[in-house]
């Protein structure tokens, strides 16, 4: 359908999660005490579309009371902060008794899950552009949110206009199709100086919000003087390859820019931030995580900063400092730098698995939910944790 229809999605979810639940219990390998083995129920309240999450809910509720087990209902946005913490291994883990140069998938996750609290999350899909300071489970603040488009959307309008063929698969769509398509450009800097980085101006560089629809509109611009300056009213390949190209490294740079921002902003108020969780389908990017690998080397964390102490000197000199991995360092603390985490692709679109996790996250801080629980459509992820529910 070219996008998600509300009523459609709503019947799917009817008619096909009775045997999708069917299936996944037949496939686990539970034994010969079949469902009755599972511990928990988790499943998404919100946010999210109402009849579908509705759906959802009323077979968790269904399962947990007849199986008598607890009820988990889990912030979708906090699932994918969390899903990290399944999918990583502590660099500093070394199990007792075990060849330390054995290969990382033979090594196996430590007691504590990692990356350790506070970590930034950035959660970049075709619904949400936000960034957050993940303090434990359960608490989380906004550093910055988009003031109109995610950049998910800005991807898929942009694939649309440069009418990009979508990649086969579920790990294909309009986004992954652009970053394969800016692959094959001979000359991504054509556009440059008529494609705007959002919010980069000096007066407008450290305000901590990201917007899309200028760099949208400046795309559609491009394309229709290319069309209208054109013989044939098309744009030939090689343009569209060069403005997918110039489109993708505006967007990626925005993002940079504002993550820097938030790691200095963190710094100078003594959080001490160990990791970068980026997430969501746009976290699949390998543009995105390149640069942000760059931009968090640059930043080191474990030796603690009394920034209480210093006078206002001081604090410009430590951010200049930040800004050239020259940092002041705490003496007989490892430093390292802030570390760029990514779940596995198919574990950063929307999935099952970050549910289940987050719902053993939160299950053991007991933090179970009663049986009445209602859907959250909208629900802003600062709210979690305050005791309270949007309406």
């Amino acid at each position: 359908m070219g996008g998600i229809v509300p009523k459609l999605a709503h019947h799917a979810h009817m008619r096909n999660l009775p045997s999708v639940v069917q299936e996944a219990i037949q496939s686990a390998g539970l034994g010969e005490h079949g469902i009755l083995a599972v511990d928990i129920i988790a499943v998404t309240r919100g946010p999210g579309l109402a009849h579908s999450l509705g759906v959802g809910l009323n077979a968790a509720k269904t399962l947990a009371a007849a199986l008598n087990k607890p009820l988990i209902g889990v912030h979708h946005m906090e699932a994918h902060a969390l899903t990290a913490r399944l999918t990583t291994r502590d660099p500093d883990y070394q199990p007792v008794d075990q060849d330390v140069s054995a290969s990382e998938s033979n090594v196996p996750i430590g007691s504590d899950p990692y990356p350790s609290f506070p970590f930034l999350t950035l959660l970049v899909s075709g619904g949400h552009t936000l960034l957050l300071v993940a303090h434990s489970v359960n608490r989380y603040t906004t550093l910055a949110t988009t003031v109109d488009d995610s950049i998910g959307e800005a991807f898929d309008k942009t694939a649309r206009e440069l009418d990009i063929p979508w990649l086969p698969g579920r790990a294909g769509g309009p986004g992954a199709s652009l970053e394969q398509f800016a692959k094959s450009s001979s000359n991504p800097g054509r556009y440059q100086d008529r494609l705007p980085i959002p919010l980069s101006l000096r007066s407008s560089k450290s305000e901590m919000k990201f917007s899309f629809a200028g760099l949208k509109s400046a795309v559609t611009r491009i394309v229709n003087q290319e069309k209208a300056a054109s013989p044939t009213g098309e744009m030939d390949e090689s343009k569209r390859q060069d403005l997918a190209a110039g489109f993708q490294h505006c967007a990626v740079t925005h993002l940079c820019q504002k993550v820097e921002q938030a790691l200095v902003d963190c710094h100078e108020q003594g959080l001490d931030i160990s990791s970068l969780v980026i997430s969501g389908g746009v976290g699949r990017n390998a543009t995105l995580r390149s640069r942000m690998d760059e931009v968090c080397g640059r930043f080191e964390y474990g030796g603690a900063i009394a920034l209480d102490k210093m006078s206002s000197k001081e604090k410009k000199r430590l951010k200049r400092a930040l800004l050239t991995a020259a940092a002041p360092k705490e003496s007989g603390k490892a430093v390292r730098s802030v570390r760029v985490i990514c779940p596995p692709p198919k574990l950063c679109t929307d999935n099952a698995v970050m549910i289940a996790w987050t719902g053993l996250e939160r299950y053991q801080q007991g933090l179970v939910d009663p049986y009445d629980i209602d859907i959250v459509p909208k629900w802003p992820l600062d709210m979690l944790g305050t005791g309270v529910v949007p309406e």
